[in-house]
C-alpha cells in the first residue's frame, strides 16, 4: 500500500474485517441470513440489465423494481468483498469473480449504465475499491483496478460539474432530485479518496477534490446549523467524504466539520433509536421540529431511512473514533446496532426491503417498503446498504493501536490480534443487554503486556464494577470514556465488566420534555398500547417493573390501562407498537 500519510491522523483503527468473528447472537443470525440471501440471487439475474444495455445476450430473470437502475450492484460487489474478507467463504469469492468478469464485458462493450449518473458512479467505485482492498487474489484485484480506472476516466470526461444545490425533495418524501443526473454528487469524494490511498494514483485524489461540498462542510466547520431541509442520509454520508478529505490532507478544518456535525446531529436530529431524518429530511434546530414529526408522520410513516441511514452513521462514527480515539462516538453506533439496522426486518422474498422505521406517536408497525405501482418497491437503495451495514458489525466491535485493544460494542464475538509478534485471542461472552455482565477471556501462548480498554457508555450513571480473574479491580470508569486495564496478561485471564442497566426516559427533543422513549441502557423499549402515562418522569423504575429475568419485558403499574414494554428489536412484522409516550409527570 502506498505511504499516503493516513496513519498520521489515525489514533486508533478497526480490524478492517479481518480477525473478528461474531458468536451466536441475533447479530450473527442476521449476518448469516444476509450472506445466504445475497449469495442465492442468480448471477444471470444480477447481470441481465447490464447485458441488455450493452446489446449482449442476456439470460436470466428480470429482477424488476429499482434494479432496473441497478446502482445497488456496486454496493453488492462491495458487500461480497467485505463478507469474503470476514468469512473466507470461497462461494462468495467465486460469485464475486464471475460477476466482475461478466459485468466488465458489458463495460468493455461500451455500456456505462451505472456510471452515467453521479450516484451510480459512486456506488460502483465503492464496490471496485472494496474488491481491490479486501480480496487477496492478484488477478481479481488487477481486474477490479482496471475497471476502476476505466469508469473513473469516463466520469472525468462525462460527469456534469453543475453541482446543483441538494435541496429539492421528491413529493413522496424520497431523496433529492437535483436535476436528475446530479443526484448526491457530494458523496463521491469518499470512495475516490479511498482509491487514491490504496493506489497512490493522483488522478483519484484530484477527482475527489472536485466533489468537495464546501458550502455545507464549511458551514459545519464554523458550527452553523446548515442542515435544515436537506436530504438526511446523503447529508450524513457526505460527512464521510469530509472525513476522508481529512485522512488524506490532514487539514483540521475537515475534522472540525465532522466533529461539529456529529454533535449537531445528536443535539437536534437524532431520535432515541439513533435514527434521524423524518420523511428523509434533516430538521430545523428550533421549535421542536423533531418532536412535531411524531405527529406529522401519523400518515406518512417515514421516520428513518433505516439501512441507508445506519450505513452512513456507522461510517461517520467509525471515522470519528479513528481520528480522535474518543469512546463517546461509540454510543451512536450502539444505539443504531440495537434499534435501527439490528431491529430491521430481514430481507424478504424477491427484494422486499425494510426501508423506513416508523415512530409515530399514535402507534406503528414494522413493514416492508410499499411503493406503487406493485413491485416497484423491490430492490430499493436500502437493499444496497443493508448487507454493507450488517457486515460492518465486524468492523465496529473492536479497535486497536500499537499497544492497546479497545472493546467498543458488547456483542458475543472473538478477535485475533497480533501485537509485536504475540498472537492474542480475546473471546467476548455476554447476554448483554438482557443481562448486564460482559466477560472477556484472554488466550495467548506467552505472557504479553498490553492495555485492554472498554467503552463506558454515556447512558451509565451508576458505578461500573470490574473484576479480574474474580477479584475486584478499582479504576476510573467514566461514562463516555475508555476504561483501561494495563497489565501483563496470561493465558486464561478473564475480565468481568458489570454495567448498571436502568430504566430512564429520553425526550424526543428539548421542546417536548414529556414526549419520551423508555430506554434500558442503549435499548429502546416500546409499548403494546397507546395512551398517556402518569408517574414521576425521572424515576420510571418506581412504577415500570421488569417481569422476566430472561427477557427484557416490563409492565407499568398504577395506570388506568397498564402497558407492556419490550425491546423494539424484538417486534416482528405487523405487530403494533408505541415507541414514544406522553408522560404526565406526577407522583404515583
Amino acid at each position: 500500500m502506498p505511504n499516503i500519510k493516513v496513519s498520521s491522523v489515525t489514533v486508533i483503527e478497526p480490524f478492517n474485517y479481518q480477525g473478528v468473528q461474531l458468536l451466536p447472537s441475533m447479530f450473527q443470525e442476521q449476518f448469516e441470513h444476509t450472506k445466504q440471501y445475497f449469495l442465492s440471487i442468480p448471477n444471470e439475474d444480477l447481470l441481465k440489465p447490464f447485458r441488455k444495455k450493452a446489446g449482449m445476450d442476456a439470460p436470466g430473470k428480470d429482477l424488476g423494481g429499482w434494479y432496473k437502475y441497478p446502482a445497488t450492484f456496486g454496493q453488492w460487489l462491495g458487500a461480497f468483498a467485505r463478507m469474503y474478507r470476514v468469512t473466507g467463504d470461497k462461494k462468495i469469492l467465486r460469485k464475486l469473480k464471475y460477476l466482475l468478469k461478466e459485468w466488465g464485458k458489458t463495460i468493455d462493450a461500451g455500456s456505462y449504465l451505472l456510471s452515467c449518473t453521479h450516484y451510480g458512479f459512486d456506488k460502483i467505485v465503492g464496490g471496485l475499491v472494496d474488491i481491490y482492498e479486501y480480496t487477496e487474489e492478484e488477478l481479481l484485484r488487477k481486474e477490479a483496478l482496471k475497471y476502476l480506472h476505466k469508469v473513473t476516466d469516463w466520469a472525468i470526461k462525462n460527469l456534469s460539474r453543475r453541482r446543483l444545490p441538494a435541496t429539492r425533495i421528491l413529493p413522496n418524501g424520497g431523496g433529492p432530485v437535483n436535476g436528475g443526473v446530479d443526484v448526491e454528487w457530494y458523496t463521491l469524494s469518499e470512495n475516490l479518496y479511498r482509491a487514491y490511498i490504496l493506489t497512490g494514483d493522483l488522478k483519484f485524489r484530484e477527482f475527489a477534490e472536485v466533489w468537495h461540498y464546501d458550502t455545507y462542510w464549511d458551514g459545519l466547520a464554523r458550527n452553523k446549523h446548515v442542515m435544515t431541509g436537506l436530504h438526511a442520509y446523503s447529508h450524513v454520508n457526505t460527512l464521510c467524504s469530509a472525513a476522508m478529505a481529512f485522512a488524506v490532507t490532514a487539514n483540521p478544518k475537515y475534522l472540525k466539520t465532522i466533529v461539529n456535525a456529529y454533535d449537531m446531529l445528536q443535539n437536534t436530529q437524532v431520535f432515541a433509536t439513533g435514527g434521524y431524518g423524518p420523511t428523509e429530511l434533516l430538521v430545523s434546530d428550533q421549535y421542536g421540529a423533531l418532536g412535531e414529526s411524531l405527529y406529522a408522520l401519523m400518515e406518512i410513516r417515514k421516520s428513518f431511512e433505516t439501512p441507508c441511514g445506519t450505513w452512513a452513521a456507522f461510517k461517520l462514527a467509525r471515522y470519528l473514533m479513528m481520528f480522535t480515539g474518543e469512546a463517546r462516538y461509540g454510543d451512536w453506533i450502539e444505539k443504531l446496532l440495537y434499534n435501527a439496522i439490528g431491529a430491521a426486518l430481514l430481507m424478504g422474498e424477491g427484494g422486499k426491503t425494510y426501508y423506513y422505521s416508523d415512530y409515530s406517536i399514535r402507534g406503528a408497525k414494522k413493514s416492508y417498503l410499499e411503493y406503487p405501482p406493485e413491485g416497484a418497491a423491490r430492490w430499493p437503495c436500502c437493499s444496497g446498504t443493508y448487507p454493507l451495514a450488517v457486515t460492518e458489525y465486524h468492523n465496529l466491535i473492536y479497535f486497536k493501536d500499537a499497544d492497546s485493544l479497545y472493546v467498543n460494542l458488547y456483542v458475543p464475538s472473538q478477535v485475533e490480534w497480533d501485537k509485536s509478534g504475540s498472537h492474542i485471542t480475546v473471546i467476548q461472552e455476554t447476554e448483554f443487554p438482557e443481562k448486564n455482565k460482559v466477560f472477556l477471556r484472554i488466550h495467548t501462548p506467552e505472557p504479553v503486556d498490553f492495555s485492554l480498554k472498554f467503552r463506558v457508555p454515556g447512558w451509565v450513571y451508576e458505578k461500573v464494577k470490574v473484576y479480574l480473574n474474580g477479584e475486584p479491580v478499582s479504576g476510573v470508569w467514566k461514562p463516555g470514556f475508555w476504561g483501561e486495564i494495563r497489565r501483563t496478561w496470561n493465558n486464561g485471564d478473564f475480565l468481568e465488566i458489570d454495567f448498571p442497566l436502568n430504566l430512564y426516559f429520553l425526550p424526543v427533543d428539548k421542546y417536548h420534555p414529556n414526549i419520551v422513549a423508555l430506554m434500558y441502557g442503549p435499548v429502546v423499549l416500546v409499548a403494546d398500547k397507546g395512551g398517556v402515562l402518569k408517574g414521576p418522569i425521572d424515576s420510571p423504575s418506581d412504577w415500570i417493573i421488569r417481569v422476566s429475568d430472561e427477557a427484557l419485558i416490563f409492565r407499568t403499574r398504577g395506570q388506568q390501562v397498564d402497558k407492556e414494554f419490550r425491546p423494539y428489536y424484538s417486534y416482528k412484522e405487523g405487530e403494533k407498537y408505541f415507541m414514544y409516550q406522553e408522560v404526565e409527570d406526577q407522583p404515583i
